[in-house]
């Protein structure tokens, strides 16, 4: 088997399973390759034999002993959900079970000044935290067969988010006069994950960090593109530099419509972005996916019948799947073998083809 193999029924036999971040487990198939050395492939700029799952078979860490990561985190058994527990950065966040997320604890905002924000925020430092126990903790998860990839939460923007609240912290963007002690703020939260993704690297041999900053509503970016390319692309910029400069790869999680921004991320150096379906990934992949990595899948909805799943899997590997070059969401681990197989099927066209990058 390799990477020149053409598909068999053999491949969806399974031996395993690996834990979804959202819903059941999804198998492990006898691929040709390696879902690591798949997944690594597509970020090289080579031809996947499949497109790599975005969820499903990489590792994915969060780091446990990331003061922020506990404080959006469930609260343990037999504690209330509204405790609140600091991030590190000096805010609170409680934990709300209706909607399985985390909020800053409403109230007035931390730093009721940005222009003095030193005052009120505190800046973590990584080096002090318990890294060896948390390599110990998740070390049994680890496989030369999956990519390590390591998951963040709020960055930049959301960071600013957090301090300020959201009304605040839009203002101070374009604010002539706070945008100096604006640019002093990101400064500090860029150095603080520096350190962040050389720790990663250190202690887990990552393959790819996510980058987690909302920029967008579901209708409309929340600032102009001129905005983020002044106060928030040099940052990213300098982040992306860094890990790729530590032999790993830069995947951003941005909610929002935010299409615009596009080649903002393109020209700060970002890998791969997993957007929501209200962007138009299609469009996109015509656009940019010689230069850019998008996740995008089937469209399927409620009540299908097998016949028109078939077809949402067809169309989708006509469009944004023709290359395999896509990161693939799949939220249903019942249809993993149905979008597999089609995976496979188009890398056997695309190598009959010679259209296969090796």
């Amino acid at each position: 088997m390799g990477l020149t193999s053409t598909f068999t029924p053999a491949e969806l036999t399974v031996r395993g399973q690996i834990p979804s971040r959202f819903g059941p487990p999804m198998d492990i198939y006898t691929t040709p390759i390696t879902p690591r050395e798949n997944t690594l492939r597509l970020y090289q700029g080579k031809t996947p034999m499949w497109p790599p799952f975005a969820m499903g078979e990489n590792t994915d860490i969060m780091v446990d002993c990331d003061p922020e990561n506990v404080a959006r985190s469930p609260r343990p058994e037999g504690t209330p959900s509204d405790t609140p527990i600091n991030d590190g950065y000096g805010v609170d966040w409680v934990y709300v079970d209706v909607v399985g997320g985390a909020m800053v604890r409403p109230g007035n905002p931390i730093c009721p000044d940005i222009e003095h924000w030193e005052d009120y925020v505190t800046i973590p430092d990584p080096e002090t935290w318990d890294w060896a126990g948390c390599y110990e903790r998740n070390k049994d998860r680890l496989t030369p067969e999956r990519a390590v990839k390591i998951n963040l939460p709020g960055c930049l923007f959301e960071r600013l988010i957090a301090i300020l609240d959201f009304s605040e912290a839009a203002v101070a963007l374009i604010d002539d006069e706070l945008k100096p002690s604006v640019h002093r703020f990101l400064r500090a939260v860029t150095d603080v994950h520096k350190k962040y993704y050389s720790l990663c690297k250190k202690w887990f041999n990552a393959d790819i960090v996510n980058f987690n900053d909302d920029w967008g509503s579901q209708r409309a970016e929340f600032f102009s593109v001129d905005t983020a390319r002044e106060m928030l692309l040099p940052y990213v910029k300098e982040l992306v530099d860094h890990v790729h400069g530590l032999g790993m790869y830069f995947d951003l999680h941005c909610c929002g419509f935010v299409e615009n921004f596009v080649p903002l991320f393109i020209e700060a150096g970002e890998d791969s972005w997993g957007g929501q379906p209200l962007n138009d990934k299609w469009k996109l992949k015509q656009m940019y996916g010689d230069r850019f990595i998008f996740t995008d899948g089937p469209k399927f909805t409620p009540g299908m019948t097998d016949a028109e799943k078939d077809e949402a899997i067809a169309d989708f590997f006509t469009k944004s799947g023709a290359d395999n070059r896509i990161l693939l969401e799949l939220r249903d681990p019942a249809l993993k073998a149905k979008v597999y197989e089609a995976g496979r099927r188009n890398y056997d066209r695309l190598l009959a083809e010679g259209k296969v990058i090796f």
